[in-house]
């Protein structure tokens, strides 16, 4: 796959995109540069991590008033 320029694959569903495709046509998804392999990187996803701090955060709270509180 490396030997072929101008292509990468998608990491979810592995269909073959142009090199300067940001989004797979496939499966919708949004991929980043091609690694050495030929592998298009799978972005940072902030969304994700952002709702998971903030569910922990959220967590904490809940439970510092439910048992914690005086």
């Amino acid at each position: 796959m490396s030997g072929r320029m101008g292509v990468k694959r998608c990491p979810y569903c592995s269909t073959n995109l142009n090199k300067g495709d940001t989004r797979c046509f496939s499966c919708k998804r949004k991929v980043g540069e091609a690694n050495k392999d030929g592998i298009a990187k799978k972005p940072f996803d902030w969304k994700g991590y952002g709702m998971s701090i903030l569910a922990t955060i959220a967590f904490i709270g809940f439970m510092w008033w439910a048992f914690f509180r005086k």
